[in-house]
């Protein structure tokens, strides 16, 4: 897997690490709690070795508190 492109999950992507993440669709997380939420957008966002792309809008963004200094 190391030479491919993975498309999976933040449930899938626990204890992996990739070259390149790229997290999308912020704006259609489904309505957990605030602590599992964190605890998702903390797995997506550590899990790049290397480069770290984050796609959607600046609003959605900016509502991610781990993401927060990232835009203004």
């Amino acid at each position: 897997m190391k030479n491919k492109v993975v498309a999976d999950s933040v449930y899938r992507f626990k204890g992996l690490e990739r070259p390149v993440v790229i997290v999308t669709d912020l704006s259609l997380r489904g309505q957990e709690d605030e602590v599992t939420r964190r605890a998702k957008m903390n797995v997506a966002i550590t899990r790049a070795q290397s480069f770290l792309r984050i796609i959607d809008t600046w609003e959605a963004i900016r509502r991610e508190p781990e993401l927060n200094g990232l835009c203004s």
